[in-house]
């Protein structure tokens, strides 16, 4: 049967490129339009910051690791089964730049807006958007932007907004706003019953807003994680300028008016970072988020995105993949590896999930694929960004030592199915736990590794301690039968076919 498929998106080699906004497409194109650089991850969603439903789109911006737990509510509850769940928690959003035409607000689902064109730079690392919007009272402008995560600062975020009147003259006000009222999707997007977190799970510590910046700091009610973020716009020839937090606490905002004139292109940049207590002690975020905006804006946008095409020339040099005589595919296959390029976690202390940094999707747990499907692309594409993920599993081996005690192994590790920070957190054990061929598919990640780079210091500081303690695991799980002719098997475990769980001989 001949299956004629038509792409969702133009075929170009080098980017992807939605021609219409549509609001049934939407939440699709968030994730396509997803950035991120291992360590910070944002949804593509729109600057203007538009109030869709939980149907319509999810504002989502993520720090790999920051998670929130929840008591995990069982109907019966047995020896062994985890007790806290482990959630990537959506953070305070900064994107938010909403543009005002002499007091009329640009907003794409009232008026008319055409020539639309939002493109995902996969060779640059950006994503830019650019259209013209008539207001119903009849004033066009034309709005050009460009976004990125920084390969070269991993917790900064940054934006251009440029904005030309067409046929008039008059103000033009840039509120930038930091919204922190912000919670997952859990209840409409998790298909794990009862699995949280539930509602706004950030208690403010701090939320202020004056010249040196819009910031935020708060933590977690139940994993006792801390968070911060701040942004800085700048708009050459300001008339006017107002800081402000709102009555509710949870938002502060940044109004800067100038003055349009019909031709003359108008530019706010907006710098944003992200830091959390994973890296710094409380105390000192403030500061840091401070010092890393000043660097930025002294900067400048520009030479910022100068300096991401350069990382990302860089990156595909050594991963890029050309198919002669089969555009599409030429174009999925560089799709699917910036996806991975810019999800791999490079700091050694966080593993990759399953939907990287796009989105809620799995909680953002790391699972056994990043070994056995991620892994094998960039060890031979970008080794360093392996053994980064590799480094991962050895920050979490006490955590696997700990889970080997509790099924019953006197020695050896067992790593979990599902987990952020190296503990269980599957409440469903046949396929969970059982599923014991984990270890095996990391022993493999970090043999695959070692044979490829024969890195020795690698192996003597961390490979062999995790090679051996899942090699105890598995000379304790089994045993020699005699119905079996004397082989070696295992009992009662769960493969990698996950719809048959608790098989004999199936790791």
């Amino acid at each position: 049967m001949e299956i004629n498929k038509q792409p969702i998106y133009p075929v170009e080699p080098w980017t992807v490129t939605e021609t219409e906004f549509k609001m049934e497409t939407n939440y699709r194109n968030e994730t396509t339009f997803s950035l991120s650089n291992g360590y910070l991850g944002t949804r593509g969603t729109l600057e203007e910051g538009y109030d869709f439903t939980v149907d319509e789109g999810l504002e989502g911006n993520f720090i790999n690791g920051f998670y929130e737990s929840e008591p995990i509510r069982y109907g019966e509850w047995n020896y062994g089964f985890p007790t806290e769940s482990q959630s990537l928690l959506n953070l305070p959003d900064l994107k938010t730049i909403r543009l005002f035409l002499d007091g009329e607000e640009l907003d794409i689902r009232k008026g008319e807006v055409s020539g639309w064109r939002r493109t995902l730079h996969m060779d640059q690392g950006t994503v830019t958007r650019s259209f013209d919007w008539t207001s119903p009272a009849g004033r066009t402008v034309h709005v050009e932007t460009v976004r990125l995560v920084s390969f070269g600062v991993k917790n900064l975020l940054a934006m251009s907004y440029e904005v030309t009147p067409v046929n008039f003259d008059g103000e033009i006000t840039f509120l930038s706003v930091l919204d922190a009222n912000v919670e997952n999707h859990t209840r409409k997007t998790n298909p794990l019953v009862d699995y949280g977190p539930f509602g706004r799970c950030l208690l403010t510590d701090r939320i202020t807003a004056d010249e040196s910046m819009l910031f935020y700091q708060g933590t977690t009610e139940h994993s006792g994680l801390t968070m911060a973020c701040g942004s800085v716009t700048t708009v050459k020839s300001p008339l006017t300028q107002e800081w402000s937090v709102t009555e509710d606490g949870l938002h502060c905002r940044h109004k800067i008016a100038v003055h349009g004139t019909k031709g003359q292109t108008i530019t706010a940049e907006k710098q944003i970072a992200y830091t959390s207590s994973l890296d710094l002690e409380k105390n000192a975020m403030r500061d840091f988020i401070l010092s890393i905006l000043k660097e930025a804006v002294k900067k400048g946008f520009k030479s910022e995105a100068a300096s991401q095409e350069a990382c990302m020339k860089a990156m595909w040099n050594q991963a890029d993949v050309v198919i002669e005589g089969d555009d599409a595919l030429l174009q999925g296959m560089r799709f699917n590896l910036f996806h991975i390029l810019q999800s791999a976690s490079r700091d050694g202390k966080n593993g990759m999930g399953a939907k990287g940094l796009s989105g809620e999707g799995y909680e953002g747990h790391y699972f056994w694929d990043t070994e056995m499907y991620v892994m094998p692309a960039l060890i031979y594409t970008n080794a360093d960004l392996a053994k980064s993920l590799l480094g991962y599993r050895y920050r979490t081996l006490d955590e696997a030592r700990d889970r080997a005690r509790v099924l019953g192994h006197e020695k050896g590790a067992l790593y979990p199915w599902r987990t952020i920070n190296g503990q269980e957190a599957s409440t469903y054990f046949p396929l969970g736990t059982a599923q014991y061929h984990i270890n095996a598919d990391i022993a493999y990640a970090f043999r695959l590794y070692l044979n490829v780079t024969g890195d020795m210091e690698f192996l003597k500081d961390q490979a062999a301690e995790v090679l051996v303690e899942t090699a105890r695991v598995w000379a304790d799980v089994g045993c020699f039968a005699e119905s079996r002719g004397g082989k070696y098997c295992i009992c009662a475990v769960t493969g990698p076919d996950e719809y048959n769980a608790i098989v004999d001989n199936n790791f």
